[in-house]
């Protein structure tokens, strides 16, 4: 399942017009509302999506988010999570985006089905005291397949409660705390939160990074003097949500009485996110599309297979089976030099319609 262009052009159409069941045209059984709401006349809800899960998983957590954060009727949370409510046939159905299209929501590998590798593969059934040592886990229970809930919502979102607190304690935390990294000591309990700060590192690099780099625990090409000077930009570093999490429209203002918020993927996918996720030609940030550069979709389609060398050495698989762990290459990613004749051209071509 990948996300379109087609999907998301059809994304900013919706925002313009609340879905037919968002206008209370159909009414459903069982339908709810979000909580502590006051729901406008007219306005019913569907039921939550609970046949989006798949056997071995419980998806409980994201589907019940998506059942009550709606916002004003439209169906932002839905993006997110990556259905869609169909009118006709009153069911949910897949978009091919958002977090249901996401390596996150597909984590469990057999091997990791147990609270240490749970820290990053379900970090909600992980626990604090779990390890890892010469070779092996140690402290660490099974968790049954059915009850694995891979990366959900709540790993980096805390409940709204909790927000409340983590905002309270650190006013200068990004997004007032509702953006957090979850720490494996209880989904309600403020001390399992991290809040992240809007500033830089003394390298110069983004300490909002540290969201992703808690689980991805080294940043792609930093070999690359390029992409160094990108990580460290004076005007503002780059941030991994930059590119792997790109808004796509905006939601709020106006007159809904709501701060306008950018709407971003979540699905993480750079490639199935173009033109926005490399700020090409037609995207809402317009990062690498300028009169100085005219980057377009073709472009960013050419440069991306040569910047997938994140993680290039991981630990042989399956883990943790008492033998000498040894380094692996993860992805066969094309040489440095191979891609960076490929960004040398590009930018050739890019100087020469000036």
């Amino acid at each position: 399942m990948r996300f379109s262009i087609s999907v998301a052009l059809a994304a900013l159409i919706a925002l313009s017009v609340a879905p037919a069941w968002a206008r209370g045209r159909s009414p459903i059984k069982d339908s709810i509302a979000p909580k502590n709401s006051v729901v406008p006349p007219g306005i019913l809800y569907p039921p939550l999506p609970t046949n989006m899960s798949l056997p071995t998983y419980d998806y409980g957590a994201p589907e019940t988010c998506a059942g009550c954060h709606f916002l004003l009727g439209l169906d932002h949370t839905s993006r997110v999570l990556g259905v869609i409510w169909n009118d006709q046939t009153q069911t949910w159905e897949l978009t091919g985006g958002g977090w249901l299209a996401s390596a996150h929501a597909q984590s469990d590998h057999g091997s990791t089905e147990n609270a240490f590798c749970a820290k990053c593969h379900s970090p909600l059934q992980a626990s604090a005291s779990a390890g890892f040592d010469n070779g092996a886990v140690v402290n660490a229970r099974s968790i049954p397949p059915q009850r694995f809930q891979a990366v959900t919502c709540g790993t980096c979102h805390p409940p709204d409660n909790i927000t409340a607190v983590l905002g309270a304690l650190n006013p200068n935390a990004v997004d007032g705390g509702a953006i957090a990294i979850y720490l494996w000591k209880g989904y309600n309990n403020p001390a399992s939160y991290q809040t992240l700060d809007p500033g830089v590192n003394p390298d110069g690099t983004s300490k909002q990074d540290l969201l992703c780099l808690n689980c991805h625990e080294q940043r792609h090409n930093t070999d690359d003097a390029a992409f160094e000077a990108m990580y460290t930009s004076t005007h503002g570093p780059v941030r991994c949500v930059d590119c792997h999490m790109a808004p796509y429209q905006y939601i709020g203002g106006g007159n809904t009485g709501l701060p306008q918020l950018a709407e971003v993927f979540h699905d993480w996918n750079v490639g199935a996110d173009l033109p926005y996720s490399c700020g090409a030609q037609g995207s809402v940030s317009g990062c690498h599309y300028s009169k100085y550069s005219q980057f377009t979709v073709t472009d960013a389609q050419n440069i991306i297979p040569f910047i997938r060398s994140q993680h290039m050495e991981w630990w042989s698989l399956p883990p943790f089976n008492g033998a000498q762990q040894v380094a692996m290459t993860a992805h066969a990613a094309p040489t440095l030099a191979d891609y960076k004749v490929l960004w040398q051209e590009i930018s050739k071509i890019d100087a020469m319609k000036e």
